[in-house]
């Protein structure tokens, strides 16, 4: 309504072409072409039908799709009488009726003539008048015959990259998608401290899903159920399992992407879309955090703290203190037991500083960092 609004205002010719081969001029693109000063389609084109399409997500069932439907033949027959195209024809649009192809709407008036080309559109709008909101009348000169060329110089007006991204991002697939995206980067972020690649990727989708979201109609409670169903999948990497968190993550998640919009809308999530979401959310989790989780948690691999764990051979008794060898190396080495007789295997169980604190382990297995004795003979 706003568009239309201001084409009938405008004080210069206002001129719409349905092109290329194959467009089509349908609900509100119908009214914007009503609302032309000349209108022109290419072949293969079609105009309608008109009917509202509601993008808010309110529920305009009933009494409120009737007066939607009554606002919207009122808006088109106004148009149609304002710029002299068919009345009848323009009602039966909003009605629903089938689109008309480029050559039946022209010969019925809905548009002025048939153009699938640069050069035979401005050939059509020569010599046209037409009539501006300021009342003026104007004469069309827009193709020299004797030059076989344009009188003046055609610009187009092309979207910003900016204005791309952001026209990109405000799709309910986009948006969704977006989130997920987001919420992932910052999870694994919080996994690999630091401010690192994940983290700036994770709040930067996020940014642009929040900006598609408030230009949708959206369920904030839904969008809200995506992010705890993501929670749902971190608590079961915390506890190194897929069990009932899982479940129910899956279970939240396809439910919010299901409800992000309105149903009395005409925005939804495509089902495969959905389905590709809950799929990729489980690998993400499954694999990629998994092994996060686990870098995270792994022991030093160097330094003194590398040595907990490890299995040794007693070089002297250890009686409080004595040596160990452990790794191919000699340590200082300290028990808590009574003692610890030379040639004993045993286990690493701390360090203070070059330190081990040890503990004999009573098996028979030979020590796999124990260098071998030689012993001599005669």
């Amino acid at each position: 309504q706003d568009i239309t609004e201001e084409m009938l205002g405008m004080s210069v010719p206002v001129i719409v072409w349905v092109a290329p081969r194959g467009a089509q001029a349908a609900s509100a693109g119908t009214f914007i072409t009503y609302a032309a000063n000349l209108a022109f389609m290419a072949h293969a084109a079609e105009i309608g039908p008109a009917a509202p399409v509601n993008l808010s997500g309110e529920d305009q069932s009933g009494t409120g799709e009737l007066e939607a439907g009554e606002r919207a033949t009122a808006a088109i027959e106004e148009l149609a009488v304002e710029r002299e195209r068919n009345r009848s024809r323009a009602v039966d649009a909003v009605d629903g009726k089938a689109a008309l192809g480029a050559a039946a709407a022209a010969e019925i008036e809905v548009v002025d003539g048939v153009a699938s080309s640069l050069q035979e559109l401005f050939e059509e709008m020569d010599g046209r008048t037409v009539t501006t909101a300021n009342g003026g009348t104007l004469t069309l000169e827009t193709w020299d015959d004797a030059a076989g060329a344009l009188t003046n110089r055609v610009r187009f007006q092309h979207m910003s990259p900016w204005q791309q991204l952001l026209h990109s991002v405000a799709t309910p697939e986009a948006a969704f998608l977006l989130l997920l995206v987001g919420l992932f980067g910052l999870i694994f972020e919080i996994y690999n401290p630091g401010i690192g690649l994940a983290g700036i990727i994770g709040a930067v989708c996020l940014v642009l899903s929040f900006y598609g979201l408030s230009v949708l109609p959206t369920e904030w409670i839904a969008a809200l159920a995506i992010v705890v169903a993501v929670g749902f999948f971190v608590v079961d990497v915390q506890t190194a399992g897929l069990g009932a968190w899982t479940v129910a993550g899956v279970a939240v998640l396809a439910a919010g992407a299901a409800l992000l919009f309105p149903r009395s809308s005409s925005l939804s999530i495509d089902s495969w879309v959905i389905v590709a979401a809950v799929a990729g959310t489980l690998i993400f989790f499954v694999s990629v955090m998994t092994a996060a989780l686990r870098v995270r948690l792994r022991r030093p691999v160097t330094g003194e703290e590398s040595l907990i764990g490890m299995v040794g051979e007693a070089e002297t008794d250890i009686a409080p203190e004595g040596t160990v060898r452990t790794k191919g190396m000699l340590w200082r080495a300290r028990t808590m037991e009574t003692g610890i007789a030379a040639g004993a295997r045993v286990e690493v169980k701390a360090t203070e500083g070059l330190v081990l604190l040890v503990e004999p382990l009573h098996d028979k297995e030979p020590a796999p960092h124990a260098s071998p004795s030689i012993k001599g003979g005669k």
